[in-house]
């Protein structure tokens, strides 16, 4: 199976994101575009054995604007955990699979096919984030609580109050009936605090 697997990475994966302007180390593929960075990182499933092997793509997008702006390090080689913006890609491609598995059954050819399509629907996406803003706004859309705190303090720094409200927004309709909701609205509270803001979260969300 791990033979099958390398063949995958050197046959498939490999060469298509470096067709398209990636380069490889480890098992991560990273892209640059001014101040963006692209992810795509393979990830060996815990359970492999001699008798299967499973494998998952993890996508993440990072901003060194962003780092900037709230002060932290500049990343240029983020791992996908430190991406702004991190989904796997079975998530943004609305797979019914959350990975690839390999088994002594399986055709090669047709796990070929379908890897190479997933991968291709994840490079158009990243074509069309051109700058930290169209992140952001992906963030705000799909990101869920991956990094709201950072998010939030970003929107308030760039006085970006628009994109800030719909962000509150967006995050009150999924979670507000939760519980939980007390804790997120008490960090971005003191977040607007922190930043000397007179909004309130109640004004955000009119």
């Amino acid at each position: 199976m791990k033979e099958k697997f390398n063949q995958l990475i050197a046959e498939v994966v490999k060469p298509l994101l470096k067709e398209n302007g990636f380069t490889k180390k480890g098992m991560n593929f990273y892209k640059r575009n001014a101040d963006l960075v692209f992810l795509l990182n393979v990830q060996n499933s815990h359970g492999n054995s001699s008798e299967q092997t499973k494998f998952y793509i993890n996508c993440g997008i990072h901003s060194t604007v962003i780092d900037k702006v709230i002060g932290r390090s500049e990343l240029v080689e983020p791992k996908e955990y430190e991406c702004y913006f991190k989904d796997r890609i079975s998530s943004l491609i609305n797979a019914v699979d959350d990975g690839y598995l390999i088994t002594k059954d399986t055709d090669l050819e047709t796990l070929s096919l379908t890897l190479h399509q997933d991968l291709k629907s994840v490079v158009l996406l990243y074509d069309n984030i051109n700058r930290t803003s169209d992140l952001t706004d992906l963030m705000i859309n799909k990101n869920g609580l991956n990094n709201y705190q950072e998010l939030f303090e970003y929107l308030l720094l760039t006085n970006n109050l628009a994109d800030a409200k719909r962000f509150v927004k967006n995050l009150h309709d999924t979670f507000g009936q939760q519980r939980r909701w007390t804790i997120f609205e008490d960090n971005l509270s003191e977040l607007l605090r922190k930043n000397k803001r007179k909004e309130t979260i109640a004004d955000l969300l009119r």
